[in-house]
Parts: structure tokens; C-alpha cells; sequence
């Protein structure tokens, strides 16, 4: 394989590009239209002692939040020769941690604190090229531009700050050609703790503002963002308001707060789908706010002035689904009230029907939905007059609807005339950043309802909840809060003591949790490389099993064990 950069450094581009993964294809082109040199690797960006220190000081955040991390990491590691750094944005090692016996030998290439390794450097490398390309990579040893770097294999993934920017990366190095298992994920995986960590001490040092101050601050966001729409006649408190960058914290009516990524990208695709009256499926576990995104679509939608009517499917009796979402006639059957009833679609009107737990709809039912929603009119039971359809529909489900269609429980015409537009709601403890201002706001929420004064919440008490699993999600956040306000003895800040104990008992540090992590998104996360990179190559065994540093044989195996097919 060292053959291919030689042709590569000879100018034989067109024997390579083919057997090159793609960002090593284009790291070795810029290191030539450089003159990097491929022989010598030169020590020329070396920071003394004093200039070191002063960098260590402002990166001690990063270093200190990633230390845990990265010892994790090692002991994941203990039985091979790896060794884990830890660089900034520039290309600057910060911390390293490895096998002594292995450490040895890459200090003779000054992988060492200080020591910069960009790529304009160093040649193609697992943190230079991560720097440009932004991108997990695995550099096979020789796919290093620079000879003397290529008795190692490294993995390299970046490291990002909660507003998407590039703060450093995590790059694992082992022996060239020795079995590596899991490295990439575990790379992976680290970097996005790291990641994590970060957001949560950032979190943690925002409620360190006095009340004062997060009123300022919230003045401050409010004058940084611009209204939807510039011709909206809504009152300024009706107003949904559109933050500028992912820095601020968006909301909305009815209880959604969040500035994580995840939740802007949800709102925005909310945003949009009030455009059009085209029928909406939102998709998410119980808890996580299905209905507030419903009525929030509805209410900054043309429909805003008309009904918004509600049917749980889950929570009325099979026989009588029909009856609610359609209506009935005097004696149209046993029981029946008499004058009749108005079903959910014709109360609705012109407004928006929303129909919770989709999932839960009898089968014979969904026939009868998807002719309404094909032909846009309806019939009582028991009359034969016909009634137009004007509502926009709306569905909302904690359930696996593709699962349900293959397993013959849900009808395929009907899942896809419910999904024109998706809107997927990821559950709370994927998007811990909103814990920051789901929290004060059901406190000040709350407060005003039992008539107490206003309570703030103490760091320590933060660091459980954006710690804490949430498997009944924003619901469950809120309803504990509501349990220690309640309870609360008259202070003016709630602690760690006013928690119930099944949330002292069942807190995860998220650096302890590495390892649970690991074992649950492994395979999938294994799945998705092996996919990928035979997407990148059409399918060629022989080039995926180079991208991914591994035999084909190996390969092969993997595919076997995780049900790959070639595509």
C-alpha cells in the first residue's frame, strides 16, 4: 500500500484516487501542493516552556472536563499499545495518555504536549486532517504523508463547542497492522462526551447568574432575535420569535424552551410546515412535548383563530373511535345520546384535528380515516349526508409506525398519507441543554401557581438534573420539580436535598457512563461506518475494508454479523 502515496508523490494521480479513501485522497494533495516532505518529519512548531503554560492556562477548561474522559478511555484500552491525545483548534497537543512502552516510541516523533500538528506540518494525520476535513477519520499508517509517522494507525474525531465550532480534537493512536477493535467508535463516542461535558459545565456556570442577571440576559436574546414574519399582525406576546444562531435559547407558547441544536432544528422545521395544511406525523417517547409542537404549528398557522381539537386514540374504546372522530345520528346505534353527536372532524371545522397515539387506532378505523383524508368528506354513522372535510390533521405517536406497518398492525397507505411532513422529537436526555431552560422556567412556572415566592435552584441540584436519564422526559422533569416545590420548606433556593430519592439514587456522571454508552451504540455505530464507507466506494469490498483500516476478511465477518448488505 505504501506504493500508492509514492505513485501519488511521483504525480500518478489516477492510479491512486480510486484505492485512496476520499479525505486522504485530498489531505495527500494538499500536503504536495505544499512540499511537505515526505521523508523527514520537522520539528518546527515546538512552544517553549513559558508559551506552553500559557496555553495550558487558557485551555484548562477543555483539558479539565476531558482528563476523566480520556482515563476512561484508557482503561478501555489497557490491553493494547495505544496512546490518547488531546489537541486544540489549532493543532496544538495539550494532554496525552498512553501505554509508557508505547509512549516511548512516539515521543521520537514529539507526539507531546506543545508540539503542533497540522497538517501544513506534519503531513496527513489523525488530528491535522481532522482540523481541515471536520470529520471522524481513521489514518491507516500508511496512509501518513510523512514516512516516519506510518508505524502508526490512528483514529481522530473533532471536538465541538455547543454552537456547532470546532474546539479540538480527540485522536487514539495504536501499532500499524495490529488487531484494533472499536477504536473509531470509542474515538467517536469520547469526543462527543467531551462535547457533552462541556455544554453541561457551561450550563452549570450560567446558574451561577443572579435573577438580575438572566432578566438582562433575557432582554439581551430578545433584542437579538427577528420575528418570523415582518408582516405578522400577532400581538408581540403571540409572536413565535426565530434566534439569529444556535447561541440563544428559542420558545414558544405552551411550555417548549430549549437551545440546543436538536430543538431549534425541530422548530424550524414546525416553522415551515405552517405554511402549507399538508398533514403532519411527529414522532417521539412519551413526555417529550408532541402535543405543545402540534399546537404550536396550529397556532402560528392561518388556522390560528379556529378550533384546535384534540382525540386521543389511546384512551376511548376501540368501538367507539369511529363514532368520536366522525359523529352520529339519533339511533344510529345502542347507547346512543340522542339529537346525535358531532364527531372530532366536524367540530374541528376549519381549525386542526389532532389525533394523539395514531399508533392506537383500530385497524377497521384507519380505512375510514384514509378515505377522509383522500377524498376530504365524511358521514356521520348512521346518516347519509355527506360533510367536507376542512381541517388539517395533525398525528402524534410514541410508537415504531414502521415496525407497526411490517408487522401488518398499521396501514402503509395510511402511514405515508400521515407523514407528508415528519417531525422527529428526540427524547430529553439527547438534548441536556435544554434542561437549562426547561428548569427555571417550571420553577417561575410553578411558583406562581401554588402562590409561593420565586425559588431559584442550586449548582449542585443542576448538576443532577442535566445528569439524570429522563426516561419520562420533559413530563417527568417537570412533575419532579412540581414534587419539590410542593415539599419545599420555605427556602428560597431549591438543593439536592428537596430531590425525591429515586433521582439521588439513579444520577449518572457523564463520565461514568462512557462505558454504558459504548456497549449500546457499538453495534449501531459499527453498522453505520461499515455502510458508509461502502456507500463512498460503490460497494468495492477491497476499498471499504482500506477506509476502515480493517482486512476484508474482517470485513466480510462484520457484514455477516450485522446484517449488511452490499447496496
Amino acid at each position: 500500500m505504501a506504493s500508492l502515496l509514492k505513485s501519488f508523490i511521483r504525480g500518478n494521480d489516477t492510479r491512486v484516487i480510486n484505492k485512496v479513501p476520499p479525505p486522504i485522497f485530498q489531505s495527500w494533495k494538499r500536503c504536495r501542493g505544499l512540499n511537505v516532505n515526505h521523508e523527514q518529519l520537522f520539528q518546527d512548531d515546538i512552544l517553549q516552556s513559558y508559551r506552553l503554560n500559557e496555553l495550558l492556562d487558557r485551555s484548562e477548561q477543555l483539558i479539565r472536563t476531558a482528563k476523566p474522559i480520556l482515563q476512561h478511555i484508557f482503561s478501555l484500552l489497557r490491553r493494547g499499545k495505544y496512546q490518547i491525545l488531546l489537541s486544540n483548534n489549532e493543532g496544538y497537543i495539550l494532554e496525552t495518555l498512553g501505554d509508557p512502552s508505547f509512549v516511548n516510541k512516539t515521543e521520537k516523533i514529539f507526539l507531546t504536549p506543545g508540539v503542533n500538528w497540522r497538517e501544513n506540518l506534519k503531513g496527513t494525520n489523525g488530528i491535522g486532517t481532522v482540523l481541515i476535513e471536520q470529520i471522524p477519520l481513521v489514518i491507516p499508517g500508511w496512509t501518513h504523508y510523512s514516512l516516519p509517522v506510518s508505524f502508526l494507525d490512528c483514529w481522530a474525531s473533532p471536538i465541538s463547542a455547543s454552537d456547532g465550532t470546532l474546539i479540538g480534537v480527540l485522536n487514539i493512536s495504536g501499532e500499524a497492522g495490529a488487531k484494533h477493535n472499536h477504536v473509531m467508535e470509542i474515538t467517536t463516542i469520547g469526543a462527543t462526551m467531551i462535547a457533552q461535558s462541556l455544554a453541561i459545565a457551561e450550563m452549570k456556570a450560567s446558574f451561577n447568574l443572579s435573577k438580575r442577571d438572566l432578566d438582562a440576559l433575557g432582554k439581551t436574546l430578545l433584542h437579538s432575535v427577528v420575528p418570523a414574519d415582518k408582516g405578522d399582525s400577532r400581538t408581540e406576546q403571540q409572536k413565535f420569535f426565530v434566534p439569529i444562531s444556535f447561541n440563544h435559547t428559542v420558545e414558544c407558547e405552551n411550555q417548549w424552551r430549549g437551545r440546543s441544536p436538536k430543538t431549534h432544528s425541530i422548530l424550524d422545521i414546525a416553522m415551515r410546515a405552517t405554511r402549507t395544511d399538508s398533514t403532519v406525523l411527529i414522532q417521539g417517547e412519551s413526555g417529550t412535548g408532541k402535543e405543545i409542537i402540534a399546537r404550536t404549528i396550529h397556532n402560528s398557522s392561518t388556522r390560528k383563530e379556529k378550533p384546535f381539537v384534540t382525540l386521543n386514540c389511546a384512551a376511548i374504546p376501540h368501538n367507539l373511535v369511529e363514532s368520536e372522530l366522525f359523529g352520529y345520528t339519533d339511533g344510529a346505534f345502542t347507547g346512543a345520546r340522542r339529537g346525535g353527536q358531532a364527531g372530532k372532524f366536524e367540530l374541528a371545522g376549519s381549525g386542526t384535528i389532532f389525533l394523539d397515539e395514531i399508533g392506537d387506532m383500530p385497524f377497521h378505523v384507519q380505512a375510514s380515516l384514509l378515505r377522509v383524508l383522500q377524498q376530504k368528506e365524511f358521514y356521520r354513522i348512521g346518516d347519509n349526508k355527506c360533510h367536507i372535510m376542512n381541517a388539517r390533521v395533525i398525528a402524534a405517536t410514541n410508537q415504531d409506525l414502521c415496525q407497526m406497518v411490517q408487522q401488518g398492525k398499521f396501514r402503509l397507505d395510511l402511514y405515508y398519507r400521515l407523514k407528508v411532513i415528519s417531525i422527529e422529537i428526540p427524547p430529553l436526555r439527547e438534548r441536556i441543554e435544554d434542561i437549562g431552560d426547561l428548569a427555571p422556567y417550571f420553577v417561575e412556572k410553578l411558583c406562581k401557581k401554588f402562590g409561593f415566592p420565586s425559588m431559584n435552584i442550586s449548582p449542585e441540584l443542576f448538576h443532577h438534573l442535566v445528569n439524570y436519564q429522563w426516561p419520562g422526559n420533559v413530563r417527568q422533569l417537570e412533575n419532579c420539580i412540581e414534587n419539590m416545590i410542593a415539599l419545599s420548606t420555605g427556602t428560597s433556593t431549591l438543593t439536592v436535598a428537596d430531590l425525591p430519592i429515586e433521582y439521588t439514587t439513579n444520577c449518572q456522571s457523564s463520565s461514568t457512563s462512557l462505558e454504558n454508552q459504548i456497549s449500546q451504540q457499538s453495534a449501531n455505530l459499527e453498522k453505520k461506518l461499515i455502510i458508509q464507507a461502502l456507500e463512498d466506494v460503490d460497494g468495492n469490498i477491497a476499498a471499504a475494508a482500506r477506509k476502515l483500516g480493517i482486512g476484508r476478511t474482517t470485513l466480510y465477518r462484520k457484514m455477516g454479523k450485522l446484517n449488511i448488505v452490499i447496496p
